[in-house]
């Protein structure tokens, strides 16, 4: 179209039909799939329900059956003929045949008893016999018939069964004169009195085609069971092996999920037994759901279909009544702003580019303004507090200029240094535009503070932050005190900035501020004797009236000798509250000034360091390049960081010499008591408590730190050297075990053969024939 000598772009007409018009259709798609949804889900939840059902019939019966197994297992393995076969050894006799043909008659009976059990093997491991109703073989015979799979070997068919106890069921293959059979086998070791024994383990065979007999799959459906190994129990509805769900990816005791099998998507639906574990799973083919939604689906698509004839008609019409307004305000912009409208380019296109150039210049002329009123404001401030004012400007012209009204002819400044980022960095390596962020934050909450009495100008100097206070009300260095307190708190509670604030005293006229900034930049210097978070006051400087001479600080040699042999002698509490005092006597009062807190803190660096060199303890070498002293005292910027770090060292070095002789003193000990242990363990008398009265200690105490230091127990010491000798004398024929067991300190023949078939598997009188 075409309207007093400007073209509208028609693709852009057709393009804001199209997104009404599929606006329009949003609502009735939106509606149509939130019903085949609907649809969808009673469909599935029907099909899931009746799954579920027939799955938790199946799993009730299965599950009653192996519990009847199980119980008859456990009546088997009570059986004093099957219980009392498992001693018999290779060869065997006729009375063990005998007892053969009575067990299994006794396995045929218990098999006929439960028609669910396709066959009842009893494995004797002692003997490698292995029994049914019908046969007696051999284990690698039972191996030729049952094994879960073809690739199993002997021998890790045969380390199933070494188990101590074994009871679980496992599938397998049945493999006779036919086709094999797949079946689950339930093993279940025969309880025993003495563990020591190999055993024998009963097995129960249940092919699966039993287990799901009486279970008819609905809705095409193919069934599976898989344990928690994710093996295949047993399946029905499948030609071959199915490729059933990974037990894992069943993660619920029962729900529905749809899986690719055998390159068929299939919907799943499981259920878990509560005795076995198994998950018994029915998967029927998602093609089903397909032909039950037919119907909706027909119903669906013609109501979109509907809807996009009648949404295309309403959407035209509409979009051609409210069309001409955009044209008019296009051909306005154009005239008015000096844009032109090209040809080929869309309305809103154009709308949103003459929109967006007069923002950015209107966004741009402030920022010019902005960043250069607070440029020019600032260096104003920096040239009063360094006195470097402009002599050919009146400094009152310079203040009307920026809209300052001084409001008395009392300054005083405050001097601000960032100790500690806070919230802003907590990995304390600031970064410059968190410091830009910091210094903003704070010129604003000492202008906030300041200026409910005061007038407050703040600007950036050297990496610190400088407020010039002008009185509004009469001059009071309280007032400064109650300034800097408060913006050192505001920022501590909520950022967890730390600060430390420098005042300078209160001068005349603006020639005055100058002076002021220098007694800040000197009381802030006295942060090295002060340490850092503190408000520091010109006027409370050291002068010459002070606790110690002039040019000199409390540290004589006898204090720093004493200080050393408490060191030496691993005393941490004496040797930190030593420390502590000499601080605290040059610091109280702030008696001491810089450069005599800097030679104060360089000497007692140095009587640590000659202390550590004397010590000579071991690994000092490793010890010196885990804690490294000398950095970390040399770092220090305060007295107060150093007497942390001073003590931290402290304490490390105290401990390195109370653990070396306590290791020492232990060391000999344990010594001392195997020497006593050789001397005396002929002695019938020889126990703990003997040792612990030997050697002034309580039983139980000698014991814990014996055990400590060599890793063995007391008793044990005592009862392996009695066992030595005794080992050393057994070859004598001469001699009688009773007499060996009296000459190395066993009045008991019975206590020294059961110690001695404890410590070496054997008795006493096997090990002499040995």
């Amino acid at each position: 179209m075409r309207r007093k000598g400007i073209r509208f772009n028609k693709h852009s007409v057709i393009v804001t039909w199209l997104i009404s018009y599929i606006s329009v259709l949003l609502v009735p798609v939106m509606i149509s799939a939130i019903l085949y949804a609907a649809a969808w889900h009673v469909v599935e939840s029907e099909i899931n329900r009746a799954n579920e059902s027939m799955l938790r019939q199946m799993e009730q019966a299965i599950d009653g059956n192996l519990a009847g197994i199980e119980r008859l297992s456990l009546e088997i393995s009570l059986n004093r003929r099957v219980a009392g076969f498992i001693n018999a050894q290779q060869p065997l006799t006729d009375s063990d045949y005998y007892d053969l043909v009575s067990i299994a008659g006794d396995l045929r009976v218990y098999q006929v008893a439960n028609d669910f059990i396709e066959q009842i093997y009893v494995y004797y491991k002692n003997s490698d016999t292995v029994l049914s109703a019908r046969e007696h073989i051999d284990s690698r015979t039972l191996y030729g018939k049952l094994r879960e799979k073809d690739e199993t070997s002997y021998e890790e068919w045969k380390a199933f069964f070494s188990k101590r106890y074994i009871q679980e069921y496992v599938p397998v293959t049945m493999r006779g004169d036919g086709e094999p059979v797949k079946a689950v086998m339930y093993a279940k070791s025969v309880t025993l009195d003495h563990t020591d024994q190999p055993g024998a383990v009963i097995l129960f065979v249940i092919k699966d085609s039993k287990l799901l007999d009486n279970i008819a799959p609905a809705n095409q459906a193919s069934i599976a069971v898989v344990d928690k190994q994710n093996r295949l129990v047993a399946s029905n509805g499948f030609d071959h092996h199915p490729a059933a769900p990974v037990y894992d990816r069943l993660s619920n005791k029962h729900g529905l999920l749809y899986e690719t099998i055998s390159g068929k998507k299939v919907a799943v639906s499981y259920t878990t037994s509560d005795s076995t574990g198994w998950k018994y799973v029915s998967m029927i083919p998602a093609e089903l759901f397909d032909d039950k939604m037919k119907t909706m689906k027909l119903l669906i698509y013609s109501s979109i279909g509907l809807s996009l004839i009648v949404g295309g008609v309403v959407t035209f019409l509409f979009l051609r009544k409210n069309y001409n307004p955009i044209s008019m305000l296009i051909r306005s912009l154009s005239v008015k702003s000096g844009i032109s409208f090209d040809e080929g380019s869309n309305e809103y296109g154009y709308l949103e580019e003459a929109l967006n150039t007069t923002f950015a210049e209107k966004e741009k002329i402030d920022q010019r303004l902005r960043r250069h009123r607070d440029a020019i404001r600032s260096h104003l401030f920096q040239s009063l507090l360094k006195g470097r004012l402009e002599q050919n400007v009146p400094v009152h012209e310079s203040l009307a200029a920026h809209d300052i009204r001084l409001a008395s002819p009392y300054f005083a400044v405050l001097l601000f240094h960032v100790d500690h980022y806070g919230k802003l960095d907590p990995s304390g390596y600031p970064d410059p535009r968190m410091g830009r962020l910091l210094h903003f934050i704070i010129m604003n909450v000492v202008e906030e503070v300041a200026g409910s009495r005061h007038q407050a100008f703040t600007t950036e100097m050297d990496d610190m932050l400088a407020c010039i206070v002008n009185f509004g009300t009469a001059p009071d260095e309280e007032e400064l005190q109650r300034i800097a307190a408060q913006v050192k708190s505001f920022l501590l509670d909520h950022f967890h900035i730390r600060l430390t604030a420098a005042i300078s005293g209160i001068h005349q006229e603006l020639y005055g501020i100058p002076r002021a900034y220098q007694e800040t930049l000197e009381a802030l210097e006295y942060r090295l004797v002060m340490g850092s978070g503190e408000i520091i006051r010109y006027g409370d400087l050291p002068g010459s009236d002070t606790a110690h001479p002039a040019g000199s600080y409390y540290y004589p040699l006898h204090v720093e000798q004493q200080l050393i042999n408490f060191v030496k002698t691993g005393d941490n509490e004496k040797s930190s509250a030593m420390i502590d005092e000499i601080i605290g006597l040059n610091v109280t009062g702030a008696s001491l000034s810089v450069p005599l807190a800097k030679c104060l803190m360089f000497d007692m660096i140095s009587t640590l360091l000659k202390t550590m060199d004397e010590i000579g303890a071991g690994g000092k070498r490793d010890f010196l390049e885990r804690v490294n002293p000398v950095e970390r005292l040399t770092g220090c910027e305060t007295m107060m960081e150093m007497q942390v770090q001073i003590r931290e060292v402290l304490g490390e070095v105290c401990r390195l010499i109370q653990e070396e002789r306590s290791q020492e003193q232990s060391n000999l000990l344990s010594q001392q008591v195997l020497s006593y242990i050789r001397e005396h363990y002929n002695d019938e008398n020889l126990n703990i408590s003997m040792l612990g009265e030997a050697f002034g200690l309580t039983p139980s105490y000698l014991s814990k730190q014996f055990k400590a230091q060599t890793g063995q127990a007391l008793l044990d010491v005592i009862s392996m050297t009695r066992l030595e000798a005794a080992k050393r004398l057994l070859p004598d024929a001469k001699l009688s075990v009773a007499e060996i067991a009296r000459k190395v300190g066993y009045a008991d023949i019975n206590t020294f053969n059961r110690i001695f078939k404890k410590f070496e598997g054997i008795t006493p009188g096997k090990y002499r024939e040995l």
